[in-house]
């Protein structure tokens, strides 16, 4: 009960916070999915790899003071997936190709500011939700696209935590990098690759926010 008032508290004096800023976040995801299968000659046939994707939105940054702890949240659009290699002797499914999944997600981070002069460190941990808007499958062989059906809201959700540091100029401009983990298992049912029992999304990013 004292630690949900606290956060409470903290987050009311986030926003009423005279630094208060609005920024525009956009970067790089390096993102892969972490999958667990049924059976171990399909765990050593299949292979997945880092997959490129993008990330951007708005941001919305409270510092008490110029330095020190503040908050931040925002609603970002955020590409996750992975690349993957398959060379089980399963029949119909892929044996190349990625998956790209597109998220909007809404993350909370407590920040921890440095100023010296017109230079800024700051570190970020927090926690992020975030819901599939679409998601496809590409067969990188034959170029095929396969659609993506979530056959309930359970199966479009993710949920997990951040870390993540950087440096700010001119109290404008942060180049950063940060480190996500998804704690929801987010296998699915899905035909055209060997089903895992258990999947999470983790994503390295470098990213640059430019505020208002």
């Amino acid at each position: 009960m004292r630690l949900k008032l606290f956060l409470i508290l903290f987050l009311i004096g986030c926003t009423i916070s005279g630094y208060a800023q609005l920024g525009i976040k956009a970067g790089v995801n390096m993102a892969n999915e972490t999958k667990t299968f049924s059976q171990q000659d399909i765990s050593d046939a299949f292979s997945s790899k880092n997959l490129t994707g993008y990330q951007i939105g708005l941001i919305y940054q409270a510092m008490p003071n110029k330095s020190g702890l503040g908050c931040e949240f925002g609603a970002i659009l955020s590409q996750k997936g992975s690349s993957f290699s398959d060379s089980t002797d399963i029949e119909d499914v892929i044996k190349q190709g990625y998956t790209e999944i597109n998220y909007v997600e809404v993350p909370f981070n407590i920040r921890y500011r440095l100023t010296l002069g017109i230079i800024g460190v700051y570190g970020i941990a927090g926690i992020y939700g975030g819901y599939a808007l679409s998601a496809n499958t590409v067969d990188e062989i034959t170029n095929v696209v396969h659609g993506t059906n979530f056959n309930t809201f359970a199966e479009h959700v993710d949920y997990g935590y951040n870390l993540g540091a950087g440096l700010e100029l001119f109290s404008k401009i942060q180049l950063g990098a940060s480190w996500s983990q998804g704690l929801r298992n987010t296998a699915y049912t899905n035909t055209v690759i060997p089903t895992p029992t258990h999947a999470t999304n983790k994503v390295f990013s470098i990213n640059m926010v430019y505020l208002f």
